[in-house]
């Protein structure tokens, strides 16, 4: 009763502030009552960042899951409560957000807090929304669903693609694992029959292809712009552009220039030197270079989850989404976010701690 009066009261403050402005909502102020679970998390911030915001993705075991904004102090301005894990968001041409929760769907919710419109999740093994989403060029949304076929007398879970468009109502299957890979040589060692790839990251390139991360192959695929064809796949099984220096569990990837791909190194396999790292690579035809990385003063093995995502002005944001022994697969914690400039120099460092479980991703925020 109290955390759904806490949303009623921030919603409507927010509302207000928008009705009395014929311009953009004017920049959120520290919430100083927060609902006991989110208050139970700290926010612990040194440094200047360049964006005034910063969203996280939080999850808590038992207590307070969703999507809280942070300002440069790191207090909490603006949150969203999820029914189920926070994974992903994406925003529209308007500036309202599309939330990935993992019970609930997708939920489109505009600056004020309100959910304007929300496409239902599916329960297994029909159309389960999953990991990411991505808003496309004409402002629709692409998301990663899973998808069952039989293969060899049994069922496997694949992966797939779909376009939702809000306005229209419609939902639309545009791609399918199953028709460009081949599980009888596309698997890797993680791989099983209830999750065969295992995608966790979606986005879109300079030129209108898509990437994709598959975690369990520990490769990343460049999707020509119709969807029809896998222009490379970047380093793991079955790659056509091969890495030197290899990554492992990769997360948040994205082709931040053509031919120039940033991702979250988790380092998943990395057993004996335990470290997580941001990356770039280039790719040069059949290879791909490393022309910069990043690891923190102090090496933090994030297994799992994390981000890393560049800024307009060339710095990156690298955020570390595991607690000390994250259960069943080991991390050094804790879930922190930095900021850093190309030369590897911290701006910003925030420390999440409390009852914080998990830290699934952190995106810088120009405005609201």
């Amino acid at each position: 009763m109290y955390r759904d009066l806490r949303a009623a009261v921030i919603v409507a403050a927010l509302g207000a502030a928008a009705a009395c402005s014929d311009g953009p909502l004017a920049p959120p102020a520290p919430i100083t009552d927060l609902p006991p679970d989110l208050a139970a998390i700290t926010f612990t911030a040194e440094g200047t960042p360049t964006a005034p915001f910063t969203m996280l993705e939080l999850r808590q075991t038992g207590g307070f899951s969703g999507f809280v904004a942070v300002d440069a102090a790191g207090r909490p301005v603006w949150f969203f409560r999820t029914q189920g894990t926070s994974s992903g968001f994406t925003r529209r041409r308007n500036g309202d957000f599309v939330f990935l929760d993992g019970n609930r769907g997708l939920v489109e919710v505009d600056r004020a807090g309100k959910v304007v419109r929300e496409l239902a999740q599916q329960a297994r093994p029909g159309r389960h929304i999953h990991h990411d989403v991505a808003v496309t060029p004409r402002n629709t949304v692409l998301f990663l669903a899973e998808e069952w076929e039989q293969w060899e007398g049994q069922p496997l879970e694949g992966e797939s693609l779909w376009e939702w468009d809000p306005e229209a109502g419609t939902v639309t299957k545009r791609w399918s694992a199953f028709d460009h890979l081949d599980p009888q040589h596309d698997w890797g060692e993680r791989s099983y029959r209830e999750d065969w790839l295992h995608a966790n990251s979606l986005s879109y390139g300079p030129r209108g292809n898509v990437l994709v991360s598959f975690h369990y192959l520990d490769q990343v695929i460049s999707l020509s712009p119709d969807l029809k064809r896998i222009e490379w796949r970047l380093g793991g099984v079955g790659a056509t552009v091969t890495v030197a220096d290899p990554f492992s569990g990769q997360h948040s990837v994205k082709e931040v220039s053509p031919g120039r791909v940033l991702l979250f190194d988790n380092g998943y396999e990395r057993l004996d030197t335990r470290y997580s790292r941001a990356m770039e690579l280039e790719l040069r035809g059949g290879t791909a270079a490393k022309v910069w990385e990043w690891r923190p003063p102090h090496d933090n093995w994030a297994r799992i989850i994390s981000s890393a995502r560049r800024l307009s002005n060339g710095n990156t944001m690298v955020g570390f989404g595991t607690t000390l022994n994250t259960p069943a697969v080991g991390a050094t914690g804790p879930i922190e976010v930095y900021e850093v400039t190309p030369g590897g120099a911290v701006v910003w460092h925030l420390l999440v701690g409390g009852a914080a479980s998990s830290m699934y991703r952190a995106t810088p925020l120009q405005s609201f």
